[in-house]
């Protein structure tokens, strides 16, 4: 009887711990949400774990899954369901791994719990912490509730006609036709986009470049203390148009104009029909300050020195990462390191209300095109969508393993977003899905900039630290193009308001404007186009 009895724990300790090791490699593709795709740090990880950096016949995936192997059950036998400061005092083991994720910043929140690095070491039961997740609410005033309604108002409106293009252009042609169509352009980009022309733009690395609405001027920012517009004149050599200047010693990380028209929401609009005078600047600075600039005023009178500058104020504690003028409300949104995201109201010069919800600085921002939903994301990783007309978080999500660098809407679905971060990874998100629809691994390095075709959506355009733009078509997400840009790091990407070139702002000062060398053949006009365009 003795015998049986050992023998029947003896295989009850066997299937518990095959059941254990069965859950945590189902857990296995959680895992790697949060482990490096670049296989030097993978081998740094390895290396740093005391672990071989590579075994025969291993290769770069391979080498990746046996890292997400090793940190799973080392994680599970050292942390899970322990104290975190005794388990690291009480084992060089442990301290080491606990090093390790730090270090490299390893996100283990999805395996066990969404609380967080080392959340789930105390039984749920146990937790008594609820109040980082305690839900409160910020009264706004009349001027915040005018806003939302006439906003929910325009922008139903606005979707409206977007949805009146689109079944405009699926009852003339279907999926595959589409597929071809997309596919058709990219192949023409393919062929033709390179590099026309180069310009040094400023005395500093620059930060960022943007075509004005109306395809005649480039505004630059850069970390000189000055905002360069050149006029869009490749064949006279860019000569400068404005040089705007109020006297700040911040460095300027990032500008947009106004006036943005999209043919989808404005049938007969086209870039020429924006006047000079019509055009505002907004610019971001170092030091946590917005400026708000009219660069070509409409009277003698108004250009006289400084009344170029019609608001400068300090927004933000911290440094102002990303600006965005509101599609069709007199308002501006700036996200900073002080992890806010800020809207300025331009008509009464003052701050219309501070969306909060992130816990690390914000580095992204974006609006979609029916102008109802802003997109942030921070340092952390994590994306989150905000409803302007209700003012709720929407979408709260870690996307990605590191500091997520820029977002961007589709102009023609406003529930597709991209993402970059500086995990060299560009994700393509369906709010209808909620999950991730694609991951590219875009780039070698940090991805800086990304930005879907303004007009049509028909590719996504990429830059980042190592040197190189890309263009990818968006039906099957394909790289089309690689671009060199002389072996500088690319800052920033901004493709022309008619899709006609795209200029790229370089760490060496460079501007870059790529364009295709002949013209498309009128065959392989999207059928959105012709709809567009009628």
């Amino acid at each position: 009887m003795l015998n049986m009895a050992y023998w029947g724990l003896a295989e009850a300790a066997i299937e518990t711990n095959a059941l254990k090791e069965f859950e945590l490699k189902s857990k296995l593709y959680s895992v790697q949400v949060g482990i490096t795709t670049n296989d030097d740090e993978v081998k740094t990880i390895l290396r740093a774990l005391i672990e071989p950096i590579t075994v025969f016949g291993e290769g770069k995936y391979e080498r990746r899954e046996r890292l997400k192997k090793i940190l799973l059950f080392k994680y599970d036998r050292l942390f899970y369901g322990k104290d975190v400061t005794s388990a690291v005092s009480a084992s060089g083991e442990a301290k080491n791994l606990y090093e390790v994720i730090k270090t490299f910043n390893i996100d283990m929140s999805n395996v066990f719990s969404k609380k967080g690095l080392f959340g789930d070491t105390a039984p749920q039961e146990q937790t008594q912490d609820v109040g980082d997740r305690e839900l409160f609410y910020t009264e706004g005033d009349e001027r915040v509730k005018d806003f939302r309604s006439d906003l929910a108002r325009r922008s139903w409106e606005r979707a409206c006609k977007r949805k009146e293009r689109i079944h405009e252009y699926r009852n003339r042609t279907d999926q595959f036709d589409h597929r071809d169509d997309i596919d058709r352009y990219g192949n023409y980009l393919t062929d033709s986009m390179a590099l026309s022309y180069s310009h040094l733009a400023a005395e500093r690395p620059l930060t960022s470049a943007r075509f004005s609405p109306n395809m005649k001027y480039i505004a630059v920012g850069s970390f000189c203390s000055h905002i360069s517009v050149y006029h869009y004149e490749p064949d006279k050599n860019f000569p400068m148009a404005r040089k705007l200047d109020n006297d700040s010693k911040e460095l300027i990380h990032c500008v947009d104009w106004n006036c943005s028209r999209n043919p989808v929401y404005d049938r007969h609009s086209a870039p020429e029909g924006v006047q000079d005078h019509e055009l505002l600047l907004t610019t971001g600075g170092s030091g946590g300050t917005v400026t708000l600039w009219r660069p070509f005023p409409s009277s003698e009178h108004d250009q006289e020195e400084g009344a170029y500058c019609m608001h400068s104020v300090r927004l933000h504690e911290e440094r102002v990462n990303r600006i965005k003028f509101h599609p069709f409300k007199d308002v501006i949104l700036s996200a900073s390191t002080d992890e806010t995201v800020r809207l300025f109201d331009m008509e009464k010069m003052e701050e219309l209300y501070v969306q909060e919800g992130h816990s690390h600085g914000v580095h992204s921002l974006a609006l979609n095109g029916d102008g109802n939903l802003v997109a942030s994301g921070d340092a952390h990783g994590v994306v989150l969508i905000m409803d302007l007309r209700t003012g709720r978080h929407i979408f709260q999500q870690p996307m990605h393993n590191g500091k997520v660098t820029a977002i961007d809407f589709h102009p023609l679905h406003s529930h597709v977003f991209a993402t970059a971060a500086d995990d060299n990874a560009v994700k393509l998100f369906d709010l209808r899905k909620l999950r991730p629809g694609s991951s590219l691994l875009a780039h070698t390095k940090l991805v800086s900039d990304i930005q879907f075709e303004p007009t049509y959506g028909r590719y996504l355009a990429t830059c980042s630290f190592d040197t190189h733009l890309k263009v990818w078509d968006t039906a099957d997400y394909k790289c089309r193009k690689v671009l060199s840009n002389n072996d500088a790091r690319v800052m920033s990407v901004c493709v022309a308001p008619d899709s006609s070139a795209i200029v790229t702002a370089c760490f060496d000062r460079t501007l870059r404007i790529f364009k295709p060398t002949y013209a498309q053949s009128s065959d392989c006009d999207m059928a959105l186009t012709r709809i567009i365009s009628q």
